[in-house]
């Protein structure tokens, strides 16, 4: 700040680059940063280039001060960054991506899944049909693989006041699903937002439906209430502590796929510092299990 301070005086024309700079800080110092940067970028002296991995002060920026067409995504892979993208979903990728193609692309109707399902449960509780139905299509359940795409679309309809109708709604949305994970896994390079969901959802589903098959105990099954996914791979890694690749595969299900998953409607933060490939891998590794 001495720097700059001194700079402004002397009149000299600076780039400055920042990396992460309110990584470690809390809110309160957080937004005085944002606010000191702002005041750096209006003056003619100074361009800034600001790197930042934490989502909340990308967009916090750009609601401040950084014009939308400035903002840039990362794409990289195991060799490094391979290009600089117009980033999107900054704002509200819900509102202004995904329930508006809802009808009209698959996977961001299946990205909606877990956006619509905290709507139900903000609105109205757990217990209410349309949040039990939307968490069979996040977890498998008895009724998982009856659950159609109208029925998805008659749920749609009702929290949003709609009317729309998908052109084949005769179609189970677990097979949707399936195969909208497997075009994910040939999809460009990019932050792919919704295959993150699509990819872990198609992950976390076929990963459960393994467990229970092999535990084959329904009542244990039918007892879990919540944390399904950790119930099952503690119950699974009791029955078959041998199986130690298997074990590996499902932990990382455990863990990788929750925060790709449990978003809402209010409050998300997308991992932008990591592509889908992580997902891609993972996804062919659950389907390869027997």
């Amino acid at each position: 700040m001495f720097e700059v301070e001194t700079r402004k005086k002397t009149n000299q024309e600076t780039l400055i680059v920042i990396d992460d700079i309110a990584d470690s800080f809390d809110y309160q110092n957080k937004y005085a940063i944002i606010q000191y940067l702002k005041e750096i970028s209006q003056s003619p002296l100074f361009k800034q280039i600001i790197m930042t991995h934490n989502f909340d002060l990308f967009r916090t920026m750009e609601s401040r001060f950084v014009n939308y067409g400035c903002c840039l995504t990362a794409l990289k892979n195991d060799a490094g960054v391979i290009s600089l993208v117009k980033a999107t979903g900054i704002r509200n990728a819900f509102l202004n991506d995904l329930k508006r193609d809802f009808f009209a692309d698959r996977k961001k109707k299946i990205a909606s899944i877990p956006f619509m399902r905290n709507l139900v449960e903000f609105a109205k509780s757990e217990t209410d049909p349309q949040f039990v139905k939307l968490t069979s299509l996040l977890h498998w359940k008895a009724d998982s693989s009856t659950i159609t795409e109208a029925d998805l679309d008659a749920i749609y309809n009702v929290v949003f006041g709609m009317t729309g109708k998908s052109a084949n709604g005769i179609r189970p949305m677990l097979e949707v699903i399936e195969d909208e994970a497997k075009a994910c896994l040939s999809a460009g390079a990019g932050v792919n937002f919704e295959n993150k969901i699509v990819l872990s959802i198609a992950i976390r589903i076929a990963a459960e439906k393994f467990m229970i098959n092999k535990i084959n105990n329904p009542g244990f099954t039918a007892n879990i209430t919540s944390h399904q996914t950790q119930a099952l791979v503690e119950k699974f890694k009791t029955m078959f502590s041998g199986e130690a690749k298997t074990i590996e595969v499902l932990d990382r299900v455990a863990l990788m796929t929750p925060e790709n998953i449990h978003l809402n409607s209010f409050m998300y933060e997308p991992i932008v510092d990591m592509s889908d490939e992580h997902l891609r891998k993972l996804y062919a590794n659950v389907l390869a299990l027997r």
